[in-house]
């Protein structure tokens, strides 16, 4: 049985797509389609001590051979076929010179969906190389209760490489199906973009959440005050946004990516909600 939407959820037709940047809908059809653009904070402390629907680590494959006399030449190789797949994250070489050898490529594959393909391309995999490779997502980026009532799910589609770490704070809102988000002391009038490893559902008490698609950890609910690592970069897909474009308006996209409650960050680390002050300095 779907859960019971809060009425804040329900309200969705109560204010004109203009007002939210919807794409113009009809009032019927922006009637069924959700806005929630503030919520209470779940109890984090509980949902923390939940376990993971699985484990959310890189793997990696170390090297187990030495550098051949021909690397660079491998390793070139590698890194078109990697990149022809759409699959690189990064690689590494030797010692950092753009005439190096390749001996670490990052992807954005899972390793079963790289031994999948190398078995399907029949080639040999170079052991000089570390390989690393992403965890696979047990969640859809749509849940099936939360699929009617948006227009359309920002998101990326190729999976999320090395992020800067700058944090940056604001908040997300959901308006008429559409999502909006804007930096701290700044309007919520951007649309928002999310990384691929970001999903969309309703808990238990009707609230619009974003959800880890690794692990299943509830990461904040919709209206809250967030914070993000950036500027963060994602690959949006120009067909995605098209659609997302159609659909919402065509507004600056802001790539808030990964979004967590801040109140969920300060309940995993409480030292961070009211930092001591320094102390003062001594007196002559």
């Amino acid at each position: 049985m779907k859960p019971m939407l809060p009425l804040l959820v329900l309200c969705a037709a109560c204010s004109p797509s203009a007002s939210t940047g919807g794409g113009g809908a009809s009032d019927a059809a922006s009637a069924r389609y959700a806005t929630q653009t503030s919520a209470p904070a779940p109890d984090y402390a509980a949902l923390l001590n939940k376990r993971a629907v699985q484990a959310g680590a890189w793997r990696t494959r170390d090297a187990t051979a030495p550098v051949p006399s021909d690397a660079k030449v491998i390793g070139e190789a590698w890194l078109a076929r990697v990149r022809e797949r759409g699959a690189l994250l990064g690689h590494g070489l030797t010692d950092g010179g753009p005439d190096s050898p390749v001996v670490m490529i990052d992807t954005s594959m899972t390793e079963q969906e790289f031994d999948r393909w190398v078995r399907h391309g029949g080639w040999d995999v170079p052991r000089h190389i570390r390989w690393s490779f992403v965890p696979a997502m047990a969640l859809p980026g749509v849940s099936p209760d939360a699929r009617d009532a948006i227009r359309v799910w920002p998101a990326s589609i190729s999976r999320t490489g090395p992020q800067r770490q700058a944090l940056f704070y604001g908040r997300v809102e959901l308006r008429d199906g559409c999502f909006f988000a804007g930096q701290s002391g700044q309007p919520t009038d951007k649309l928002a973009w999310f990384h691929a490893e970001v999903g969309l559902d309703i808990d238990p008490a009707g609230f619009f959440i974003l959800r880890d698609r690794i692990g299943g950890q509830t990461l904040a609910r919709l209206g809250e005050n967030m914070s993000w690592a950036g500027p963060a970069s994602a690959e949006i897909d120009p067909v995605a946004e098209q659609a997302l474009r159609r659909e919402c308006g065509s507004g600056e996209i802001l790539i808030v990516g990964s979004p967590e409650s801040t109140e969920r960050f300060h309940t995993q680390y409480p030292h961070l909600r009211d930092p001591a002050s320094p102390p003062a300095p001594p007196s002559r």
